[in-house]
């Protein structure tokens, strides 16, 4: 997944405010702080799986944002303090989060005064690294199956994709819908080669209405027929997307505008809302 970056540092004030002189550690901790470098780093760790990659981890206020590699590293780098402010470097107290749409969000509060983190802190030591793992704890498996994963780009074809949902830990709810507007049982297809992605209706198999899934460790499952016509795509791999937004937590609208135009919608934007999902690849080899 890849995410957007935004180059307007927009400086989002909380009450909670840094004074020029000020020295008290508005963390529990140390007496007094000193002045950090624009740079810290930290290490998210994904609840069910040994890769950590694409989790995304964004600073609010600054605006900027990062994902995760394979370990789950990570660094944010504040801009120049002559470019966060006329007036110069900002002051104040400031969440960083990391999210993926199927795990629990987390937060981790950082302090800036004069457009540097100031660390060490609770959560931060004196080198800028957050010094616990960052856990998410995931809400919602999601398990996509093809029954064919390798068509030729000259053949049409149907495929049958089985979408299976379910929530090891506590309940939870995901937006599958059957019917998003006059679309049947939606689905994004995104080529990973040239980035393009296009909306198909399919064909959703059974009589279940349903739009608003609740679920638990019981796998809920849901057929959808997709048609693709006789040179519909081109040659290339591409991400076979059901069109599912996971529930029950609020996310800060900023973040989620920080990662495109209402990604939580159907359009193109979606394929930047970031899930973590297991398999729904498909090959598609010249004619």
């Amino acid at each position: 997944m890849r995410c957007r970056m935004n180059s307007i540092w927009l400086v989002l004030f909380t009450s909670v405010l840094l004074t020029g002189g000020c020295t008290d550690n508005p963390f529990e901790g140390d007496a007094t702080i000193q002045a950090g470098d624009r740079t810290i780093s930290g290490v998210v760790q994904l609840s069910d799986s040994d890769d950590h990659s694409g989790v995304y981890v964004w600073m609010e206020g600054f605006d900027i944002a990062t994902t995760t590699d394979a370990e789950g590293r990570f660094s944010l780098t504040l801009p120049p303090p002559s470019s966060q402010t006329s007036g110069g470097g900002v002051d104040g107290i400031f969440n960083v989060y990391t999210f993926l749409g199927n795990y629990r969000l987390q937060r981790t509060r950082t302090a800036v005064r004069d457009g540097a983190f100031v660390f060490p802190s609770t959560d931060i030591d004196d080198a800028g690294r957050i010094v616990e793992p960052i856990l998410l704890l995931q809400k919602i498996d999601i398990q996509i199956d093809l029954d064919r994963t390798h068509i030729e780009a000259d053949s049409p074809r149907f495929i049958a994709v089985e979408v299976q949902l379910k929530s090891n830990a506590q309940p939870s709810t995901a937006y599958f819908p059957r019917m998003y507007g006059r679309i049947e049982g939606p689905i994004l297809l995104h080529n990973l080669r040239t980035g393009k992605v296009e909306i198909y209706s399919t064909t959703v198999v059974g009589i279940d209405m349903t739009d608003h899934v609740s679920l638990g460790p019981v796998p809920y499952k849901r057929t959808l027929l997709l048609n693709i016509p006789k040179y519909a795509l081109k040659a290339g791999i591409y991400e076979v997307l059901p069109f599912i937004v996971a529930k029950n937590e609020v996310i800060p609208l900023h973040l989620l505008n920080s990662l495109g135009i209402d990604v939580t919608a159907l359009s193109e934007e979606y394929v930047f809302y970031p899930l973590r999902r297991k398999s729904g690849l498909l090959h598609v080899s010249p004619s």
